[in-house]
């Protein structure tokens, strides 16, 4: 081999390795795995909760928001960790959102009005209380009492469990509307808005715990 080539040769191999080292330090970013049941993704609005304590109370779909609530997830953290995530892998056990239109109805009188209160006819008004009535364990999902709302709107409430690094991460979030919402979630701009706002929330506690 002329001297010429051996150089060459040389020169490639030393830009190949230098590529190569380049390559090995580039941070990749978090990686998101969704391992939900399929019960947790399926549907195309609402599904209502079954059981005397989750009347009222429904499951948000996943294709309810644009974009869905796994990419808000993922974009959110990938930017709360920056190069904190890189190899490190984020898994999705369980995630819903739920839409709870609990309120707890009592006899009539004057007393504090909750949750979208009304007026009886005569001045009176039936007392609402926010919050749901059963215990969270009697719970299937979505419960909330009615001192962690902000607003006078029904809420959403996400609950999420996951790994991340080997840490067991649990959150749970009340997002309270500032505004009535259509409660359909088959399109309109402002259940949208607040189901995105309430996914961002559950990225934002997911990395607060993990600073914990």
């Amino acid at each position: 081999m002329s001297l010429s080539r051996s150089i060459a040769s040389l020169l490639l191999l030393a830009l190949g390795n230098t590529a190569l080292a380049q390559n090995a330090a580039e941070p990749k970013p978090l990686t998101v795995i969704d391992l939900r049941l399929a019960e947790e993704k399926a549907g195309h609005a609402l599904s209502e909760l079954t059981g005397k304590c989750n009347k009222d109370v429904y499951r948000i779909a996943d294709v309810a928001s644009d974009p869905p609530k796994i990419d808000v997830l993922t974009e959110d953290m990938r930017s709360y960790l920056g190069e904190g995530g890189n190899g490190k892998t984020l898994t999705v056990l369980n995630w819903s959102i739920y839409y709870n239109k609990h309120v707890q109805k009592s006899g009539g009188g004057l007393s504090n009005i909750g949750v979208q209160g009304y007026a009886l006819p005569g001045g009176k008004k039936k007392e609402r209380k926010a919050g749901s009535p059963c215990s969270q364990k009697e719970s299937a999902g979505g419960w909330y009492e009615g001192d962690e709302l902000q607003s006078v709107y029904f809420p959403l409430i996400s609950e999420f469990e996951g790994t991340l690094a080997g840490k067991v991460i649990r959150v749970r979030v009340v997002h309270s509307p500032r505004s009535k919402l259509a409660g359909e979630f088959t399109g309109d701009a402002t259940d949208t808005e607040h189901l995105v706002a309430t996914a961002r929330e559950t990225a934002e506690a997911i990395a607060n715990q993990l600073n914990q």
